[in-house]
């Protein structure tokens, strides 16, 4: 039971660090795979960023730690949290990571992202 617990307030932490260490690797060093109509880069940052925000509510409701705020205060603290997130790597990415460029479209990719994973964690999960 304890372990439970600490797996389902921490599972988010571990994975912000993989999505920090994929956006932080170098470009160089990333396979460029481009369907047609989408590139396969896109339904990575929408995937990730949308685990991201589920498992942070997750973490910070569905277990002792309670933020002591609203429903509706939550879900934009994760939101806010999740594009601030994404801001950043992308901001890091232009200025210290060699051969990866701030993209606009990653922002707006990791924020829909992260409020879809949070419309999703409504609809699975009773707050």
């Amino acid at each position: 039971m304890v372990n439970q617990l600490f797996a389902k307030k921490h599972l988010w932490k571990y994975w912000l660090g993989i999505i920090i260490v994929l956006s932080l690797f170098p470009g160089n060093k990333l396979p460029d795979v481009e369907f047609e109509w989408v590139k396969i880069d896109n339904i990575f940052h929408l995937g990730f960023y949308s685990i991201l925000s589920f498992l942070m509510l997750l973490g910070f409701n569905g277990g002792e730690i309670k933020m002591n705020l609203s429903k509706t205060r939550l879900y934009i603290v994760i939101i806010i949290a999740g594009i601030v997130i994404g801001i950043s790597l992308e901001l890091m990415q232009e200025y210290l990571i060699p051969f990866r460029f701030y993209d606009i479209k990653d922002i707006i990719i990791n924020s829909f992202g992260t409020v879809f994973g949070s419309i999703i964690y409504n609809r699975l999960v009773k707050i």
